[in-house]
Order: structure tokens, then sequence, then C-alpha cells
């Protein structure tokens, strides 16, 4: 009896010691976890206030970034700096196990939203991937497209990087249009000077506009294949202006053609909304083939 009640006398001390000692963790758990909480909502409300005057860009990189640093003051609040250098300790070993595309995930994500060669809502076009579509995300990990069929395409930001991307976007500058040139990038940022009839459409534009400076376009290049010989070359020519005149009368919508080749033209689209390409694209090729189909009987 002496044996089982000195048992039970030292379990019970046991417990009693561990709630003792738990007692001053618990307190600074529930005080961390408010003060997380307060920096939470207290970061969200800045950026919600100053969401007006960032591009989403802007607004994704310091979302993303500010909640890093909360979460991490947050475990260095828990654990105090002794518990900050052994987690940092922990995670450099993870991390040298981990797999190297995860690091150059996580590099490749910076990367973008530091040097931003496209921006949340730009139109992008990837050949290699035969995926197009409107930015949605740019997170650390990957980027979110939404493609015209409705689907989000997650891609990781090392294959990202590693392929060729078209932005489709336009700038258009004021002082660019007083002189009569205009630029755009291609998927290695460099500039080409635009054909004077891009320039005379979009000056029309600027003019629908005047009230916005430096109003951002998108230009979508829509490629029209036809048979080589001189009959099919007429009727596509003719199909190709009605399809112009007929589109290039809707307020945020111009568009030019011109030929790459004997077989291949290419109707330039230009709108200041890319998700009006996404339906814009069937009905120009419907309209185009209507008329071709009309000719030809």
């Amino acid at each position: 009896m002496t044996v089982l009640q000195d048992s039970l006398d030292k379990v019970i001390i046991t417990f009693q010691s561990l709630y003792d000692d738990s007692i001053p963790f618990l307190q600074g758990l529930a005080i961390g976890m408010l003060i997380f909480i307060c920096f939470w909502l207290l970061w969200s409300f800045l950026l919600n206030r100053i969401k007006s005057k960032l591009t989403p860009t802007q607004h994704n990189a310091l979302r993303t970034i500010g909640r890093a640093t909360i979460l991490l003051l947050g475990l260095l609040w828990l654990g105090g700096p002794e518990f900050f250098v052994g987690a940092a300790a922990l995670l450099g070993t993870a991390i040298g196990f981990a797999s190297s595309s995860t690091i150059g995930n996580f590099i490749s994500g910076l990367y973008l939203l530091v040097t931003n060669p496209f921006s949340v809502g730009d139109y992008v076009i990837l050949p290699n991937f035969k995926v197009e579509g409107i930015v949605e995300e740019i997170s650390i990990n990957y980027t979110n497209i939404l493609t015209p069929e409705g689907v989000h395409v997650l891609i990781t930001n090392q294959k990202l990087l590693g392929t060729i991307i078209k932005n489709t976007e336009i700038t258009i500058p004021s002082e660019s249009l007083d002189k009569g040139t205009i630029t755009w990038r291609d998927h290695e940022g460099d500039k080409f000077d635009s054909v004077d009839d891009v320039v005379d459409i979009l000056k029309g534009m600027r003019t629908k506009f005047a009230n916005q400076k430096d109003q951002k376009y998108y230009l979508y290049p829509l490629e029209v294949n036809v048979n080589a010989d001189k009959y099919a070359y007429s009727l596509a020519k003719n199909a190709l202006d009605a399809t112009s005149n007929k589109f290039s009368s809707r307020t945020v919508t111009e568009i030019s053609w011109f030929m790459k080749s004997r077989s291949i033209f290419q109707l330039n689209i230009i709108v200041a909304n890319p998700y009006i390409i996404f339906d814009l694209k069937s009905e120009i090729l419907g309209f185009f083939e209507e008329k071709i189909d009309e000719a030809s009987t």
C-alpha cells in the first residue's frame, strides 16, 4: 500500500510540475497570438488603404512579404532568441535536404516580384506550354494564369523563367504619341518601333481615353492561315478588311492586320480590358470564316 501511495504521489507531483511550468508558456502563447492577430489585421488594413495606389503585383508582393515577416516575428516571440537560432539551424538543415526545384521556385518567385516582367492582370502567351491567358496571381512558388477556357493553370516560377513569355501589354506614353512612335515588349523585354498604322490606331484610342495618362492596352496577335493561291489570297484580304471594319467600331477595341507571309495574315487586336480577348478571338475568327464562305459561294 505504501509503495502504491508513493507512486501516486510521484505522478501527482510530476503533473503538478508540468502544470506549473506550462502556465508561463500558455500565457506567452496567448499574448503572442493576440499580438499576431493585431499585427495581421493592422497590416491588412494598411494594405487596403493604399491598395488604390499600388499595382496588383505590388499589392501581392507586399502582402506576401508582410505575412512572412509577421509569422517570423511571432515565432521569435514564442521561443525567444534561443528558439529562433535553433529553428534557423533546423530550417537550414531541412533546406539542405530539400529538392533544388523548391529552392529554385522560391528564388524565381522573388526575381519575378522584383523585376516585374509581367504584372497581375496582364495577358501573356506561353508558346512552349501552349498556355495563354490573364495573370491572376504571382506568388513566391507559382504563377496563376486564367485561360480563355476558364481554367486556372498554376506554373512553377522556375519553369516560367526558363521559357518564352510573350507579354501583350502596351503602354502608351503621351510623349511617344506626340513623336508618332510607340513601343511594346517581346518576351525578352526588347523594344520595337511600331508600324505607322498601329500608331494611328493607338492615337485614336488615346483620344478616347484622354483623361488617363500612360494608359495600358493589350495587343493580341491573332494569326489567320489561308491557301497560297491568288484567289484565296484575294478573298482573305477582303474578309480581313470586313472583319477589321466591323470590330474596330467597338469602343474599347481597335483592329488592324498585315501579311506575315503569302499564306499567313495577322490581326492585331488592341483592347484596354484583356478579359475581352477571351470572347473576341472566337467572334473574330467566326466572322472571318463567314465572310470567306459568303465570297466563295
